[in-house]
């Protein structure tokens, strides 16, 4: 019997993408996250929401953030992108930073107690384009990111696609790897 772990997201989508893969390892169920976001730079932001679901749920954990760097704002907004999507929606993004390089860097912590963490991350980097329209399917800046190597939109892209090239899908590799090793 595989063992539960609570996957703390607001995001259906995340949560799918998520126990999608973990599910070879654990039983997923997802979980709310309501804590407001706290300041500082990635790794602190991580390791504190990863610290707080644990003691919240008293159960294994994983928690993923984002950090969203646009070179037109000299890496800005960083581990803030949350607050940043109040100010504009993805399609005026995609429109008033056409042209820009962006990179995203995703890290999951899985806890699963007080002294069994670990932390991976994933990177993607490309270009932002105009986008088509204004269907996000509840998705942020996958409708105007086009990553270095591909020819469309992120938005775009087949599941398998998307997994291989994403930061969530790179970070999601690297989780992956490490529970592979600790199971042989």
């Amino acid at each position: 019997m595989r063992p539960k772990l609570y996957i703390v997201t607001g995001s259906k989508f995340k949560f799918g993408d998520l126990s999608l893969k973990l599910g070879e390892f654990f039983d997923c169920e997802k979980k709310p996250w309501n804590d407001p976001e706290i300041q500082g730079n990635p790794d602190e932001i991580i390791k504190y929401k990863l610290q707080r679901a644990y003691e919240i749920y008293k159960h294994p954990v994983l928690v993923d953030d984002v950090s969203v760097n646009m070179e037109a704002l000299n890496g800005f907004p960083g581990p803030y992108q949350k607050d940043f999507w109040k100010c504009f929606t993805p399609y005026e993004m995609g429109h008033k930073f056409a042209g820009s390089r962006i990179s995203a860097t995703c890290r999951l912590g899985l806890c699963r107690g007080p002294e069994d963490i670990v932390i991976v991350e994933g990177t993607f980097e490309g270009v932002i384009v105009p986008p088509k329209d204004n269907d996000h399917k509840g998705r942020e800046f996958e409708l105007f990111v086009k990553l270095d190597g591909m020819d469309k939109v992120m938005l775009e892209y087949h599941p398998s696609e998307y997994y291989d090239s994403s930061h969530r899908g790179r970070a999601m590799k690297n989780l992956l790897e490490i529970l592979k090793k600790e199971n042989r």
